[in-house]
């Protein structure tokens, strides 16, 4: 809820600087309408799913490297969204496809 209540007030900063009204409104009655230290947020989970086998830099702090390759396992890729320890509130579709793309051409290196 931090991170929501601090992406208002960010908004509320640029909406400001630029001039703009905002005119969002929040329903109580809404299913995701929450309060959070006085102020009403719609929070609705997208199914986003990340996290389970963080990716890092070595095997004490992650699952694996950067290329989803496992520190365990020479020859097993995690390519996923299993790979992110957290994400925003918005869709992972482009920063899987990255991901992949990195994992495919680690892969084909990996078989040559």
């Amino acid at each position: 809820m931090k991170g929501a209540a601090y992406g208002r007030q960010f908004a509320r900063t640029v909406f400001t600087r630029l001039g703009a009204q905002d005119h969002t409104h929040y329903d109580p009655s809404d299913f995701g309408c929450v309060a959070y230290e006085g102020q009403g947020y719609a929070i609705r989970g997208g199914n986003h799913l990340a996290g389970t086998h963080i990716m890092g830099t070595t095997k004490t702090n992650s699952v694996v490297d950067k290329n989803q390759r496992s520190w365990d396992h020479e020859n097993l890729y995690l390519v996923g969204g299993g790979s992110m320890p957290t994400i925003g509130t918005a869709n992972v579709t482009l920063t899987l496809a990255a991901m992949c793309f990195r994992s495919s051409r680690d892969i084909l290196k990996y078989l040559h």
